[in-house]
């Protein structure tokens, strides 16, 4: 059995059998319809339709990219600098104290080293070397420094340091036991402390004293802290600000694309004239100019190809007459010469359908093609299942009518579903069943045929719809623009035409016309049996 390749629009698509109206008011039509190729550009399936209504993400547009990378470099930047600068305060806060340690165990190491010379005049003991550094010291109040001397204090720096340290008599007890120099960091009671202890020993006591200088690093290291989440904070209010300029600044910038944006949106090929404003000389100024040169080469092309199709159907029609009328008035004197005018004469009929259908075609493209006005859907569509049984004898089935009025042009939706059916009869075998259905759901108003046929292949399914398209090159008649159209009357209701199986195999074919439902007067829609 034949594959259903090679639609052509067949006698029902024609305008001599359903001539073009006078022109009504204009319209404005969506965007689609007929590209300079000579394919359908407007909605055509449900893979193009899932497309064109796909949701703007503003995260995803590219003002949320830009704002986004902004954001997160600032944020980098912010994070960056404020560790830098914490490291670089507590190594300059460690570096303080380490010198201030450094410091106190110098000077006590020179005192010790004149009191043990052989010109001293006192020598003296562990206690009195011990009080003799601490006595002579001037310290700030967070330093400490503290005279051990057999196991207990023997001279401690009269200030708030020294007190906290010597509260600790664990820590003294360890300080007192150190038979070498030891460095490091020491929890107190309400602070933090580092210190260094040596020994000290002198030749003339044989008691064992300590010499301890420590550095209290809590209330420096608060304010360290306190500084870093400052700078935190003050970065954080920064960063919210720097978004916010971020985000204006990408919309100035990204003005001219959405410019370019909304004009390709407002743009139909009834009206190419909109161009875009062009601002400043840089590369969103350079796209606007490129854009704007574009639609003069599309609208120069469009009007080319218009003008050709009305020519042609013009210019075409006169000799086909005269060439038709030449024919008749032959009389044929053989068998041979009357099956070369028949042929002839099919010829010229398939020739005049096509340039009538080429004609239509030019015409869907402009305002006032459709005549738009209220019909009652259920009668409609028994209208439609009527004149498709003068199509063939075959069974036709109406299983849905939709129920309510609509706004549509009920000829052209005529026009358009009688090509469906003669596509449905020219593709499937004698006797086989066709169904109509007409629903209004999700917002539309779609009339379904389908056919009990091979169906079509999927990857042949957009096709389909393209002018001239012959998936069976054996097929000789039609000229391959019922489809086509079809198509055009669709676009030109603002809506879409789609094919897929019948089945869940991909058995027949089902041909969904589905036009935005605009209420009419009378009673709302839906949908019963009939």
């Amino acid at each position: 059995m034949a594959q259903k390749l090679g639609f052509d629009a067949g006698s029902v698509a024609t305008t001599r059998a359903d001539p073009v109206p006078p022109p009504a008011p204009a319209r404005s039509r969506p965007a689609g319809g007929t590209g300079l190729a000579g394919h359908e550009t407007g909605l055509t399936g449900p893979e193009t339709a899932t497309t064109a209504a796909r949701p703007w993400r503003p995260l995803m547009s590219a003002r949320g990219r830009i704002l986004g990378w902004s954001v997160l470099l600032l944020a980098a930047a912010l994070a960056g600098s404020t560790v830098v600068t914490h490291v670089l305060l507590v190594r300059q806060l460690n570096a303080r104290v380490s010198a201030e340690l450094t410091h106190e165990m110098a000077e006590f190491r020179t005192l010790a080293a004149r009191r043990e010379e052989p010109s001293a005049s006192r020598r003296g003991s562990v206690v009195d070397l011990l009080g003799a550094r601490i006595s002579q010291a001037t310290l700030e109040n967070d330093i400490a420094l503290i005279g051990l001397a057999g196991g207990r204090i023997a001279a401690a720096s009269n200030n708030p340091a020294a007190a906290l340290v010597r509260r600790d008599p664990a820590l003294l007890a360890r300080w007192a036991a150190l038979t070498s120099a030891s460095s490091g960091t020491a929890q107190l009671a309400t602070a933090q402390a580092r210190y260094t202890a040596i020994p000290v020993r002198v030749a003339s006591d044989p008691v064992h004293g300590v010499f301890v200088a420590a550095v209290l690093t809590s209330a420096d290291m608060a304010a360290v802290n306190g500084f870093t989440r400052l700078q935190l904070e003050a970065g954080a209010a920064a960063l919210l600000l720097g978004a916010g300029l971020a985000w204006l600044a990408a919309g100035r910038v990204l003005r001219p694309v959405r410019d370019t944006t909304e004009l390709a949106r407002r743009i139909t090929e009834a009206d190419l004239a909109e161009r875009i404003p062009v601002r400043g000389r840089n590369e969103i100024s350079e796209l606007s100019v490129t854009f704007n040169r574009m639609l003069d080469r599309l609208e120069a092309a469009l009007t080319t190809q218009r003008r050709f199709l009305a020519d042609a159907g013009h210019e075409l029609r006169t000799p086909i007459t005269i060439i038709q009328g030449n024919l008749d008035t032959i009389e044929p004197r053989t068998p041979d010469d009357a099956e070369t005018l028949a042929i002839a004469a099919d010829e010229l009929t398939r020739m005049s359908r096509l340039v009538d259908e080429l004609h239509l075609l030019a015409r869907s493209e402009r305002p006032g093609f459709l005549r738009l006005a209220a019909a009652d859907l259920a009668d409609l569509t028994r209208s439609l299942a009527a004149k498709a049984r003068s199509l063939d004898s075959r069974p036709w089935l109406l299983t849905h009518t939709a129920q309510g009025t609509a706004v549509l042009d009920a000829q052209r939706i005529t026009q358009a579903v009688m090509q469906l059916a003669a596509n449905a009869v020219a593709h499937t075998p004698p006797g086989t069943a066709v169904e109509f259905s007409s629903t209004v759901t999700g917002g539309f108003v779609t009339f379904a045929v389908a056919d009990y046929g091979p169906g079509i292949p999927a990857a042949q399914r957009l096709r389909v719809f393209d002018r001239f398209a012959r998936l069976d090159s054996r097929r000789t008649t039609g000229t391959g623009l019922g489809l086509s159209i079809v198509a055009a009357i669709a676009a030109a209701h603002g809506g879409h035409v789609s094919v897929t199986g019948r089945t869940a195999g991909g058995a027949g074919a089902l041909f969904r016309l589905s036009i935005p439902y605009v209420r009419g007067t009378g009673q709302g829609p839906q949908e019963t049996p009939p």
